[in-house]
């Protein structure tokens, strides 16, 4: 089997060059995303935000007969000289290789929630978690084989565009401690008179600081950074990012 790192001076960093390293030399971007099926403008988004949908990614890879187990393993298996180059518009990507049991969680978007931002009252995008419910299983990447915990949900709202945009999915972790400038998912709760407390909404943002007190997060789209007091904070769970799913 041809390593991808043996085409490359060094192994690529970014989500953009893993996908450079895979393209067949006689393709072009253009053609290729025509292959695929997917917008024009893949790469210069994938490039810019260092992310992609998880769609478009299985898309690109299954226009050149790349299986996604060996985009992330680095290795790509040798083709006949007699097979075609070209398929027509995508087909669906098999991906029989890895097992698709991480579950989706529904998601929803919910009433904005209050928060404190310098001091004065804010309101948020929220989102409405519901573990209960299952809506789908995806596969899993062979960099989180033994992480059993694992969930993903769809990002609702547009509160975190242009890093994660509506209806792209993220995996997530809940059991790495998040660090700061990690992406995260805060499970918000408040007193209830039935349970004592109950988690009661979601918000998806990326934690800039974190005390004793407090969680300090920040939203992108409108550009703002507030506080969440930590006895308010039931749980917050780390998204974990392209390029440590496709890691070689």
């Amino acid at each position: 089997m041809l390593a991808i790192a043996d085409t490359m001076a060094g192994v690529p960093e970014s989500l953009y060059d893993r996908l450079m390293a895979v393209k067949p030399a006689d393709l072009s971007a253009n053609k290729w995303t025509t292959l695929a099926g997917v917008n024009r403008n893949a790469f210069t988004d994938i490039r810019k935000r260092g992310a992609a949908n998880h769609d478009t990614i299985e898309r690109l890879l299954a226009a050149i007969s790349v299986t996604f187990g060996e985009f992330e393993a680095g290795e790509i298996a040798p083709k006949h000289e007699n097979e075609p180059r070209e398929r027509g518009p995508f087909l669906a990507f098999r991906g029989d290789d890895r097992p698709r049991d991480i579950p989706v969680v529904g998601t929803a978007l919910c009433a904005d929630v209050e928060v404190d931002s310098d001091g004065r009252d804010v309101s948020v995008e929220a989102m409405e978690l519901d573990f209960g419910e299952v809506i789908d299983h995806i596969r899993r990447p062979l960099s989180l084989d033994g992480k059993r915990e694992i969930y993903a949900l769809y990002f609702r709202g547009v509160s975190m565009s242009p890093r994660y945009e509506p209806g792209e999915l993220g995996y997530v972790d809940p059991n790495r401690p998040p660090q700061l400038n990690d992406y995260v998912v805060v499970q918000l709760r408040k007193p209830d008179g039935v349970d004592g407390e109950r988690v009661y909404t979601v918000i998806a943002k990326r934690l800039k600081r974190q005390t004793s007190a407090h969680y300090e997060l920040e939203q992108f789209n409108p550009p703002l950074t507030f506080q969440v007091p930590r006895e308010h904070v039931a749980h917050i769970h780390r998204i974990i990012p392209w390029d440590e799913l496709v890691s070689f």
